[in-house]
């Protein structure tokens, strides 16, 4: 199957895309592990499980990097663009099929577990969060950045004001209607974001499952990032619950750091 013939919509990147893209990935990345390592210990050489990882470009960034990285995937779809991007750039990528639910991996595989906009799209969030503590090793971390209940701006669906904002059972009525009779306001995908977050939804769901300490954004970002004024906005966020909810407003997502 070529590339052309390949289905580029929703959650399928194609292989020209990725290869464009590994520089943003690769930089994005190393600034990643750089806020990690700020708060927690991770080895020198990590290894990395790339969760919902698409056509595996992220998985190259992280080889690139230096780490041994393996991705998993549940679309075959996707697996076949993974294959035409480590033919076209000569290099193995990695990538296992499976999903977050139910992953194909031993017990303690890996020091850091990475989800880039994935954990709102799977169908049993309890499962895969279990299924992320298992297969990390202890000490390890979990990264993942996800859709905020918070913020009214979101980029999951279009044409839905202030959709952020809506009861978790309505966004989830709303989105399965698109997945249906809409799917050109939801990018296409077959995954519809189901699962939302709060500050207090994301901790609550990560210590039942074991994981000791939790970091959200703010705590991870480095005032040395930006210049003056990044660094007095972050020192003034970071002052208390409150000026982190009103930041949480403000700005779209939500990230979190877990120790296992």
């Amino acid at each position: 199957m070529s590339e052309v013939e390949l289905r580029t919509g929703g959650e399928y990147t194609p292989a020209d895309k990725a290869i464009a893209d590994l520089s943003r990935h690769e930089h994005y990345d190393k600034t990643k592990l750089a806020r990690i390592r700020g708060v927690a210990h991770l080895p020198e050489k990590p290894r990395i499980l790339e969760l919902g990882c698409s056509s595996g470009g992220n998985v190259i960034a992280w080889q690139r990097l230096g780490y041994e990285c393996v991705g998993l995937e549940p679309s075959s779809v996707a697996i076949e663009n993974a294959h035409i991007l480590s033919l076209k750039l000569g290099v193995k990528v990695p990538v296992e099929q499976g999903s977050a639910e139910q992953m194909p991996f031993e017990n303690d595989q890996f020091d850091f577990v990475n989800a880039n906009s994935v954990i709102e799209h799977v169908q049993d969030i309890e499962r895969s969060i279990g299924e992320v503590y298992r297969v990390l090793r202890p000490g390890g971390i979990f990264w993942f950045n996800a859709a905020s209940s918070m913020c009214p701006i979101q980029a999951e669906i279009r044409e839905f004001p202030l959709f952020g904002w809506y009861p978790d059972p309505i966004k989830q009525r709303i989105l399965m209607w698109a997945k249906i009779h809409k799917p050109e306001l939801i990018g296409f995908t077959s995954y519809p974001a189901i699962n939302w977050f709060t500050p207090w939804r994301a901790r609550e769901i990560l210590h039942r499952h074991g994981f000791r300490k939790i970091w959200d954004r703010w705590d991870l970002r480095g005032e040395d990032e930006g210049g003056r004024l990044y660094g007095g906005v972050l020192r003034i966020i970071r002052i208390s619950r409150l000026t982190k909810i009103m930041a949480e407003v403000v700005v779209p997502g939500c990230s979190f750091a877990a120790l296992k």
